[in-house]
């Protein structure tokens, strides 16, 4: 039987474009901008189905009482990783790994941000199951959004060949950074697709890359998993280990230099609820 899917959700972001609901204390992914529920409540209920294991959340220290409370109302379970200070998104995906391969060493981590929105909550489990068998071949995928509109606000990602065996993947020729207007038509005309910022691997699988792509945070932050303490609902990593880690993007630092990265082009109405306009948007299809 195949281990479930440990989701990993990373709540690090300030939301400051959508001020001033969205402020540092209380960012955008913990207000009900879309309904009943947060964009982080929405994102922990999309993956609490039958092929998913218990979360893994990334936080602040500042912010970890509005997790655990809306993880309450959920009625979910989660490991609550604080971070000690932001390192950007990389040391955030290392420690969720670190802590999803001492639970399972097989583990199967799908990375999620909290304050994206997804509409066809069915097209997106249909992705994942096709990223899945990529990723238990050995690959680093991502989910590129094929774009109904030439958005500067997003990075693309250039698709290349399907890969052999694995339905519904590709290799990535391109990781290109946010264009202005003009190349973001080129960019929708040529088939580039939105970077959307999630992923899925095995956490050996990412941490062995980063071992040997960027030593500099993959050792940082496996010594701050392992000294981490518990402190009550949550697990604190160690704050002077982690302050060594170099902060940058996971793009940066292993995407865009791994030649195990791959892509599932994907149809899922994706948002990440940027600006007062895509909340607008959005709610006309929620």
């Amino acid at each position: 039987m195949q281990a479930k899917i440990i989701p990993v959700i990373l709540c690090g972001g300030s939301g400051q474009r959508l001020w001033p609901v969205s402020r540092a204390t209380h960012p955008k992914q913990f207000h009900a901008l879309l309904g009943e529920m947060s964009p982080f409540q929405a994102t922990v209920k999309r993956v609490t189905g039958e092929m998913f294991d218990a979360p893994i959340i990334v936080t602040g220290n500042d912010h970890r009482f509005l997790v655990a409370d809306q993880l309450r109302v959920l009625d979910v379970e989660a490991t609550i990783v604080l971070e000690p200070m932001r390192r950007d998104s990389c040391a955030a995906i290392a420690a969720a790994a670190e802590v999803a391969a001492r639970r399972a060493p097989d583990a199967v981590v799908l990375i999620l941000a909290a304050d994206h929105e997804i509409v066809e909550i069915d097209q997106f489990l249909k992705h994942v199951a096709q990223g899945l068998k990529a990723a238990h071949a050995g690959r680093i995928v991502t989910f590129g959004i094929h774009p109904t509109e030439p958005a500067t606000g997003y990075g693309y990602i250039l698709p290349g060949d399907g890969l052999e065996g694995l339905d519904g993947a590709c290799a990535i020729s391109a990781f290109v950074e946010k264009p202005d207007r003009a190349t973001a038509e080129s960019y929708v005309a040529n088939g580039y697709l939105w970077n959307s910022g999630n992923f899925l691997f095995r956490a050996r699988d990412f941490l062995d890359e980063l071992g040997a792509l960027a030593p500099d945070i993959a050792a940082p932050v496996k010594a701050a998993v392992a000294d981490a303490e518990a402190d009550l609902d949550f697990l604190r990593l160690n704050e002077a280990d982690f302050a060594k880690a170099r902060a940058t993007s996971v793009d940066y630092a292993v995407m865009e230099k791994t030649a195990r990265a791959a892509v599932v082009p994907s149809s899922f109405t994706w948002s990440d609820i940027g600006s007062w306009g895509a909340v607008w948007g959005l709610a006309e299809k929620c």
